[in-house]
């Protein structure tokens, strides 16, 4: 594999990885059926306790970290794959921040672990770049198909098999334009933890 086209696919990854968290969503709650008992020919509905979203978006409270919030949502009915402006879901926010607790709550609930942002990255190419291994591990094992390509051609393993000097500039950026939203990247953990996602992905 060229050195040129790992730049693209990483410069790629790296893109695709930051999460836009610009602007309102298409959130709603989705309220359950209020269930009904038989009581002989009558059949009587059961009052079931209504549980109100919070008043911070999901993507949002995925990206702050807020699992107070996240369980909020999960108790009502928020759809979990919620879509921002980039086509990113609650999932792929976590994966790129680092929150295993979130993640692993959202992915339990039932968040489509293979969504694609709209330029086709997934929440396993975001974990993997920013070297997120217990959030790699929770999506792997929870069905999240590492062959999947973004829009670049590029999959999570092509987002790590480079050195990290050959990348760092790709990093530099996404720090640059992620960092005001509070961003933060360990360059010394992302250099030590590449080469085992690339060995973790590449694994049968």
């Amino acid at each position: 594999m060229s050195r040129g086209f790992l730049w693209c696919c990483c410069r790629a990854a790296a893109l695709f990885a930051c999460v836009g968290l610009m602007g309102c969503t298409q959130e709603e709650a989705t309220l359950p059926e209020t269930p009904a008992v038989e009581v002989g020919a009558a059949v009587i509905p059961v009052e079931k306790e209504v549980v109100a979203a919070p008043s911070i978006k999901i993507l949002d409270a995925a990206w702050a970290g807020d699992l107070d919030a996240i369980r909020q949502h999960i108790a009502a009915g928020t759809d979990l794959d919620t879509r921002g402006e980039d086509g990113g879901t609650s999932l792929h926010a976590v994966a790129a921040r680092g929150n295993d607790e979130v993640a692993a709550i959202l992915i339990a609930a039932g968040a489509d672990v293979n969504a694609k942002k709209a330029d086709g990255g997934t929440a396993l190419h975001s974990a993997a770049f920013f070297c997120h291994e217990k959030i790699v591990r929770e999506l792997l094992s929870n069905g999240a198909d590492k062959s999947l390509r973004n829009g670049a051609g590029a999959t999570a393993y092509d987002g790590v098999a480079g050195s990290f000097e050959d990348v760092k500039p790709i990093y530099d950026l996404v720090l640059q334009i992620m960092g005001p939203l509070g961003l933060q990247l360990d360059y010394e953990r992302i250099k030590a933890e590449r080469p085992n996602m690339a060995e973790l992905l590449s694994a049968q």
